[in-house]
C-alpha cells in the first residue's frame, strides 16, 4: 500500500511539473507572437509614382543599402540589404517610385530592366534627370518641318493622341513665323515657324502654352523637371541655319534631347546648347 501511495504522489508531481512546463512554453510563445505582431514599422509618409531615369552615384564614401520592397524596416522584407549601391555605380537606373519615410526620400529602381530595389535618393545623382519621349522622324513627309514633329514628340510624351501630320495640318500658315508655318513643311523650300505660330496648336491638346522664348538652360531644365518637355529652336545644328529639337534631360554637364532631322537620342554639352539657342534668339515653347 505504502509503495502505490508513493507512485501514485510522484505520478501527481511529474504530471504538475508537465503541466507547468507546458504554461510556460505556451506563454512564451504567445509573448513571441505578440511581439511579432506588434512590431512597430517605420510609417510611410508619401509614396508618389514617378518614370524618369538617373544614374546611380559611385557611393565610394558611403556604400548605401538596396532593400527589396521599400526603405529600411518598413517592412519585415526591408531589415536587411539586397544589394548596394556600389553594385550599380554609375549605371542608367529607371525610378518608378518616390516614397518619404523620416523624411528621407527613397527611390524605387530597376536596372537593365531585370534587377529591382529601393535605395535612399542620396545614393544617387541627382542633378541628372531624364525622360524618354517617343522618337519620331521628319522625314521624308515633312522635310522642312522640324518644328512641328519636334512639337508631336512633347505632345505625345504629355498625353496627347496626335501624330507629326495631324499637327502639320493643323498647324496654321502665315508669311509672319510668330503666327504660323511660312511656306510648306511638305517642301524643302519650306521655311520655319516660331513658338508664337504654334502656341494655338499646344494649349488645342494641352490645355494650355507656355511661350519660353528668352528662357534660360536653366529654366528649361526646371520644366523638363516638372515632366513637361521643352522644344528648342537652335541654329547651326544638322547643318541647318534654323531648326528644332525636343529636350527630354539633363546632367551636370550636359543637355538630352530628341533630334526629328537625325531620328536619334543624343545629347550635348551645356555650353554648346546654350551657343546654338543664342543663335536663334533662345526661342523655347512647352506647356
Amino acid at each position: 500500500i505504502h509503495i502505490m501511495m508513493k507512485k501514485g504522489i510522484t505520478a501527481l508531481l511529474l504530471g504538475l511539473t508537465i503541466g507547468v512546463s507546458a504554461v510556460s512554453v505556451n506563454t512564451s510563445v504567445a509573448s513571441a507572437a505578440t511581439s511579432t505582431s506588434s512590431r512597430a514599422y517605420a510609417p510611410i509618409t508619401r509614396l508618389t509614382k514617378v518614370n524618369y531615369y538617373t544614374t546611380m552615384g559611385a557611393n565610394s564614401t558611403h556604400n548605401y543599402g538596396v532593400y527589396a520592397t521599400g526603405a529600411y524596416q518598413t517592412s519585415a522584407n526591408n531589415e536587411k540589404t539586397i544589394s548596394t549601391g556600389r553594385s550599380f555605380a554609375n549605371k542608367t537606373i529607371h525610378i518608378t517610385r518616390e516614397e518619404v519615410v523620416n523624411g528621407v526620400t527613397w527611390l524605387k529602381f530597376t536596372y537593365n530592366h531585370k534587377q529591382t530595389g529601393w535605395i535612399e535618393q542620396k545614393a544617387t545623382v541627382t542633378s541628372t534627370y531624364r525622360l524618354y519621349a517617343p522618337m519620331i522622324g521628319q522625314r521624308p513627309q515633312l522635310p522642312t518641318g522640324c518644328e512641328i514633329t519636334a512639337t508631336a514628340m512633347m505632345l505625345q510624351f504629355g498625353g496627347a493622341k496626335v501624330d507629326k501630320m495631324s499637327l502639320a495640318k493643323e498647324m496654321p500658315r502665315s508669311s509672319n513665323p510668330n503666327k504660323g508655318f511660312v511656306g510648306s513643311p511638305y517642301s524643302a523650300s519650306g521655311w520655319y515657324v516660331f513658338p508664337g505660330g504654334l502656341m494655338g496648336v499646344v494649349k488645342a491638346h494641352m490645355g494650355t502654352a507656355k511661350n519660353m522664348t528668352g528662357a534660360s538652360l536653366t529654366s528649361i531644365k526646371s520644366q523638363v523637371r516638372r515632366n513637361h518637355l521643352v522644344v528648342v529652336w537652335v541654329a547651326n545644328v544638322d547643318g541647318f541655319s534654323n531648326h528644332a529639337l525636343t529636350v527630354t534631360g539633363y546632367s551636370k554637364s550636359r543637355i538630352y534631347y530628341n533630334d526629328p532631322w537625325t531620328k536619334q537620342r543624343t545629347s550635348m554639352t551645356n555650353s554648346a546648347m546654350t551657343t546654338h539657342r543664342k543663335a536663334d534668339a533662345n526661342r523655347a515653347l512647352s506647356y
